[in-house]
């Protein structure tokens, strides 16, 4: 064998090196790309709260309330207010478990009634269910 001979051999390993290490380089970048997928948090899924009886409220039979997890129904200091006046400031809050939607009374004066049943700890909410708090009557649309 001469030199030349050599040359072409040491080039020919050397290329198939280089391939070889491509091939491991986007290996490698292909694995890590799939560990590192961020996972997409599901939108959140308002429920919809319908006005049956207003009360003493400015809203109207037949409006549509969008309640969000955690949110808090009350007079004054909540995410859905209800200007009634036997509402309490915080009176109530609605929160998802899972897929279920709860509603937990806050201490209010009057407390707050599911299907007219007194609210005690965390009651599940359904789509159709009647939430009374004070003199407001919202009925449940579960979306």
């Amino acid at each position: 064998m001469d030199l030349l001979d050599l040359l072409i051999l040491a080039l020919r390993i050397a290329l198939v090196a280089l391939l070889y290490l491509f091939l491991l380089v986007v290996m490698r970048t292909a694995a890590r790309g799939l560990r590192t997928v961020p996972r997409v948090a599901p939108t959140p899924v308002a429920l919809q709260l319908v006005v049956v009886e207003p009360g003493g409220t400015t809203l109207r039979a037949g409006q549509a309330i969008e309640v969000r997890d955690g949110a808090t129904l009350g007079r004054q200091q909540a995410e859905v207010t209800l200007a009634d006046p036997a509402v309490s400031s915080e009176h109530a809050r609605i929160r998802r478990i899972g897929r279920a939607w709860v509603v937990s009374d806050l201490g209010s004066t009057n407390g707050t009634r599911v299907n007219d049943a007194q609210v005690n700890g965390e009651v599940p909410l359904a789509h159709g269910d009647v939430l009374t708090l004070g003199n407001v009557r919202l009925q449940v649309v579960a979306r």
